[in-house]
């Protein structure tokens, strides 16, 4: 069993660290935009830069739309003892 829970474990870690291809594809051109090709030894820094500010970007998003939707809400206050 716990063997299950180990793969498990780690298969959802690496699909947490993976990135869209989408992303890559973006951080891709951001680069070769500022002038770093394939070719370049930063390329694999600039690659992940890029993608680490598209996923901020798109966390920081989520976080204030989730924040607005309770907000819209107008919730009262409720005890509950």
């Amino acid at each position: 069993m716990s063997k299950i829970v180990i793969l498990a474990s780690a298969a959802l870690a690496l699909c947490a660290c993976a990135t869209s291809e989408q992303t890559r594809q973006v951080a891709s051109a951001n680069c070769q935009a500022v002038g770093i090709t394939q070719r370049d030894p930063q390329f694999e820094t600039c690659m992940k830069s890029f993608s680490y500010q598209h996923i901020e970007a798109d966390l920081s998003q989520n976080y204030h739309n989730s924040i607005r939707a309770v907000q819209d809400r107008k919730l009262g206050h409720n005890d509950l003892y």
